[in-house]
């Protein structure tokens, strides 16, 4: 049942609105662009207008027996109103500043001119407020012949700004329909090329959807750069699934291989016992012996179920162990079963020297309690085994030795096959698979030698095993 709440947005769909709010945001951006140059140019075109009108009106102006005199028709101003369709208003001051004639409700210009104007006149354009309004204004130095020398006056031409706008206004609506029509166009054009862009999350879909349920083989789909992550997370999921699930099966498989005859041996023991087929202390001993490897069986398959849970775990990289160490504890834990059979055991290594290398100090523990156990177990009475440590350029060596028969080809050649004991009389034949399985989750390397291959006249079987990654 699908969580309370909105429905996921596709990934089509988030696209095209994040492409289509990018556009919009930059044709907002533009039209305001456009909308202001627009306003320029226009305002350009009409302020030539506006020139011509202060022009017009600085050319009445006369100096005549000692007076300032402005004879502009009114007629002349409502031609200007007429070319631009709006309110026309003006202002000329004195020499001095000081009003002259015309509307003096139009504020005084303050003076400064641009030192480069677009005109050959001295000129300036601005805006200011007449009646409330917002006006464009020309201010004009206007020089005047006096008392043979020129002075200046200064003309001044407003405009009301309705026309302008106006023109400015259909620039702009003009300008949004194209960009309206526009982004439509391109809205739906992004909608179909997302969709062609998605197609080969589509083919995967379809891929995973037509595969057998119960295939775990890594997915060989085509796919682009950017799922290939996720088609690689994908296979190394399964990976793990299929590591778990292979585990599980042989667990289930040598369970139901190993534990089958000891129970079976125990049973025909117990009922031998009961019907008097043999002694009873003849019986007890029998049932101990058959009691002893089925729990032995059953750790080694405990154990190597747990070997596999560890394989490949974070925190088997993190933990660091002293070798050294290491063998003093297991040489302690089986101090029973060496005294039990009377063996000599020894223990060589540097002194005072910390030997550490990085790995899951369960699974090195493990590794070396099978080895110990095997060893034990093939040493006759009396005889003599023992642990050495010792390094080799960046790698550490730890081999445990014993003093038994050794191993004859045929014997060495099924020591890693599960179920293949050495001894067929003892053991399950999962202790070496087990040393074998820890040693390539930590990456070590594991031989067998008969002792005699490197030590002339020494009898039994070397287990060396190689750490190839000292600890920091």
């Amino acid at each position: 049942m699908r969580a309370l709440g909105k429905a996921p947005i596709s990934i089509r769909r988030r696209l095209t609105l994040w492409i289509l709010a990018a556009l919009v945001t930059f044709l907002v951006i533009d039209t305001t662009v456009i909308y202001q140059n627009t306003l320029h140019s226009i305002n350009v075109a009409y302020d030539r207008t506006l020139l011509a009108s202060a022009r017009a009106i600085g050319d009445t102006v006369r100096y005549e027996n000692g007076k300032l005199s402005v004879s502009l028709p009114y007629a002349t101003l409502e031609v200007f109103e007429a070319v631009t369709r709006g309110r026309i208003v003006y202002r000329v001051n004195d020499f001095d500043g000081n009003f002259l004639t015309g509307y003096p409700e139009l504020p005084p210009h303050d003076g400064v001119f641009p030192k480069r104007s677009p005109y050959a006149a001295l000129a300036a354009f601005y805006e200011s407020t007449f009646e409330n309004e917002t006006v464009r204004v020309v201010a004009l130095l206007q020089p005047v012949y006096v008392e043979n020398e020129y002075r200046m006056l200064t003309v001044q031409v407003a405009e009301t700004l309705e026309l302008r706008r106006a023109l400015a206004q259909q620039a702009l609506i003009s300008t949004l329909d194209r960009q309206v029509i526009f982004l439509m166009v391109l809205a739906t054009l992004i909608w179909w090329l997302i969709a062609r862009g998605m197609q080969p999350v589509s083919l995967l879909r379809r891929a995973l959807l037509e595969r057998d349920p119960e295939s775990l083989a890594p997915i060989t789909t085509p796919a682009p750069s950017e799922l290939k992550p996720i088609v690689e997370a994908l296979n190394e999921v399964m990976a793990r699934l299929q590591r778990v699930l292979d585990n599980q099966q042989r667990f289930v498989r040598d369970a139901s291989h190993q534990l089958r005859t000891p129970l079976a041996v125990l049973k025909a023991q117990v009922q031998n016992a009961q019907r008097g087929h043999v002694p009873p202390n003849v019986a007890f001993d029998e049932l101990a012996i058959s009691v002893d490897r089925a729990t032995r069986v059953a750790n080694q398959m405990l154990a190597s179920a747990k070997v596999a849970q560890l394989d490949g775990t974070p925190e088997a990289g993190n933990e660091t162990t002293d070798l050294v160490v290491l063998a003093r504890d297991i040489a302690v834990e089986c101090s029973p079963l060496i005294a039990d059979k009377d063996l000599d055991f020894a223990l060589d290594a540097p002194d005072g020297q910390s030997l550490v290398f990085r790995g899951h100090e369960w699974l090195i523990r493990e590794l070396f309690r099978n080895l110990m156990s095997n060893a034990i177990r093939h040493t006759p009475r009396g005889g003599s085994l023992g642990i050495d440590i010792r390094p080799r350029g960046q790698a550490l060596l730890m081999s445990v030795w014993d003093s038994g028969s050794g191993l004859d080809r045929e014997r060495q050649a099924k020591l890693f096959q599960p179920f293949s004991s050495g001894d067929p009389n003892e053991g399950s034949g999962l202790g070496l698979v087990i040393c074998q399985d820890i040693c390539v989750s930590i990456g070590a390397r594991l031989t067998l030698a008969n002792r005699a291959l490197d030590e002339p006249g020494a009898r039994g079987l070397r287990a060396t095993v190689e750490f190839t990654q000292k600890a920091v």
